[in-house]
């Protein structure tokens, strides 16, 4: 796994940010402003789940992810599901695939739920402020990528080390074996 680092996440929160700035000015005359503003954060969340499952390097669950956002979007799209629930999924999405990818303990995903919930109040304190999404998205994102600073739990690297004597041990076998074979074939 190749865990993001702070600096990852400072660069993809100004991404975001930006992005979701232009795409307010470009589109804020030709589409309705809470359409809009459920295309962006749709957008966003889909834009950062993808760098996750990036930097996560697991090679299953990845379809399943895309498919539950393309769902909760379809949902979104389809029902009359007010602003405020809509973006509470998207969070809770981003969460699960966080504590589901990098965090191996109760623990650490509750510490990513903490911090998860102080970016969306850091979000809504912004957006009343300053009434800006890209400012939200900043806030938001920005505190988002605290989530590398979470430790690691000692369970997950016990697994590791576990995993990697099995497969030392695995290999001494094998190894064994085939110097066996070898005195077996180099004696008459």
């Amino acid at each position: 796994m190749n865990r993001p680092g702070i600096f990852d996440g400072l660069v993809v929160a100004l991404m975001l940010a930006l992005a979701a700035g232009a795409a307010s000015l470009l589109f804020g005359g030709f589409i309705a402003r809470a359409s809009l503003v459920g295309i962006i954060l749709h957008a966003a969340v889909l834009a950062y789940l993808v760098y996750l499952l990036r930097r996560a390097g697991a090679r299953v669950g990845k379809l399943v992810v895309v498919a539950a956002w393309a769902l909760l979007a379809a949902v979104n799209w389809l029902l009359p599901v007010p602003l405020l629930e809509q973006i509470l999924l998207l969070a809770a999405l981003a969460w699960l695939v966080r504590s589901l990818y990098f965090h191996a303990s109760l623990i650490g995903a509750a510490l990513d739920f903490g911090l998860v919930s102080t970016g969306l109040a850091a979000a809504a304190w912004a957006v009343i402020n300053t009434g800006s999404l890209a400012v939200a998205l900043w806030s938001f994102f920005l505190l988002q990528a605290l989530f590398c600073l979470i430790p690691h739990s000692p369970g997950r690297q016990g697994a590791e080390r576990a995993a990697e004597d099995i497969h030392a041990a695995s290999f001494q076998a094998a190894h064994r074996v085939a110097l066996d074979a070898v005195r077996k074939l180099s004696t008459p």
